[in-house]
C-alpha cells in the first residue's frame, strides 16, 4: 500500500489541524491498514492512468467510501471497492474525458470552479430551473454521482446513484442509493407541480434519471428500499426512516427484487397512458404535460450528446 498517496488522500479528506478531524483521519488510516489488500488494490486502480490520478486528487472520497458503511445496508469493504471501480470503468467507457475531469478532478480555472454538467434548463417564475449532474463530498454516503433538480439556487430534489452491473451481471444499470427532497421547498414544489400540469416534482427528477439511463442505452434502474438504505446499518430497530422509498418506487412501476430485498428494479421507460384511456376532461392536461416531458427528453439528448462518447 502506497503510504504517501494514502497520506495525501487522508489530508485532503480531513482538516487535521482540528482535533475532531484528526481523530477521523486516524480512524481512516487504521481502517485502511486493517483492510490493506482492498485499499491497496483500489489505490493501484486509481494510479493506472493520469486521468484516474486526477480523479483521485479531486475526489478523495472514493477511498473513504470503501472504509465506511456507505451505499446500502450490509455492504462490505470488497463490495464497496468493486462498486467504485465498476462505476469509474463505466464512466471511462461511456463519458468523455472532459466530462469525467469536470465532474471529479480538481476544477480548472476556466470552469470557474464549477464541477457540474447541466442536462436540462428552463425557467419558472422568471428564475432558472434546471437538472444538473454533479458530485460532492456531502453526497458520498449514497452514491458516486447526483442528479439534482434546482430552482433559483435551491436544491428541490436529489437522486444519488452509481453505475454498475445488474444483478445477473449481464449488462450495466443505474443503482440509486437515495432520493432526497429539500425541507424548505414545499411551497415552490406545489406551484411547480401545477406548472407541469399535475406532474409531481418528485416524478420530474426521476424522469431525469430515466432519461440519463436512456441516453446511456441502459435498460434497468435499481433503487434502494427502506430496508436496504445505508443508514439502516446504524439506526435503532425501533426507529423508522422518514421517507418511504418503496411506495414511490412502486408508483414508478418498480418491483421488489426477488434476488435481493434491499432493492427495487424499475424500467427505464415511463409508461404513458394512451389518450383514449383518459377522461375527456383530463386529455388536454395530459397533452400539455407530455409536451413538457418531451422537451426534457430532447434537452437530455442534446446535453448527453456533448458529454457521452
Amino acid at each position: 500500500m502506497d503510504e504517501q498517496i494514502l497520506r495525501e488522500v487522508g489530508h485532503r479528506l480531513y482538516v487535521t489541524s482540528r482535533l475532531k478531524e484528526m481523530k477521523r483521519y486516524l480512524v481512516f488510516r487504521t481502517r485502511c491498514r486493517i483492510h490493506k489488500d482492498v485499499v491497496s488494490d483500489l489505490l493501484d486502480f486509481f494510479t493506472e492512468t493520469q486521468l484516474r490520478k486526477d480523479i483521485l486528487k479531486g475526489t478523495p472520497s472514493f477511498i473513504e467510501q470503501v472504509t465506511r458503511a456507505f451505499f446500502y445496508k450490509d455492504s462490505g469493504y470488497e463490495d464497496r471497492a468493486a462498486l467504485i471501480k465498476n462505476h469509474v470503468l463505466f464512466m471511462e467507457k461511456n463519458f468523455t474525458q472532459d466530462a469525467l475531469a469536470r465532474l471529479y478532478a480538481e476544477p480548472k480555472e476556466d470552469t470557474n470552479g464549477d464541477r457540474s454538467v447541466i442536462l436540462w434548463k428552463d425557467e419558472f417564475e422568471d428564475k432558472p430551473l434546471y437538472m444538473e449532474l454533479s458530485f460532492h463530498a456531502g453526497q458520498r454516503k449514497e452514491g458516486c454521482l447526483s442528479l439534482s433538480l434546482i430552482w433559483d439556487a435551491v436544491d428541490l430534489y436529489q437522486i444519488m446513484f452509481w453505475f454498475g452491473p445488474d444483478m445477473e451481471e449481464k449488462e450495466n444499470a443505474v443503482w440509486i442509493g437515495a432520493l432526497q427532497g429539500s425541507p424548505n421547498g414545499s411551497e415552490v414544489i406545489k406551484r411547480l407541480t401545477k406548472a407541469f400540469f399535475g406532474y409531481r416534482t418528485k416524478n420530474l427528477i426521476f424522469y431525469g434519471i430515466r432519461n440519463l439511463a436512456r441516453c446511456l442505452n441502459l435498460r434497468k434502474i435499481y433503487a434502494v428500499t427502506n430496508e436496504g438504505y445505508y443508514a439502516m446499518n446504524h439506526v435503532r430497530s425501533d426507529r423508522k426512516l422518514k421517507t418511504d422509498f418503496a411506495a414511490f418506487w412502486e408508483e414508478c412501476e418498480g418491483k421488489q427484487c426477488v434476488e435481493d430485498s434491499r432493492f427495487f428494479v424499475m424500467p427505464v421507460e415511463e409508461h404513458r397512458k394512451d389518450m383514449s384511456e383518459l377522461k375527456p376532461s383530463k386529455r388536454a392536461q395530459h397533452r400539455r404535460r407530455f409536451e413538457k416531458l418531451d422537451a426534457i427528453e430532447a434537452a437530455f439528448d442534446g446535453s448527453c450528446g456533448k458529454i457521452l462518447k
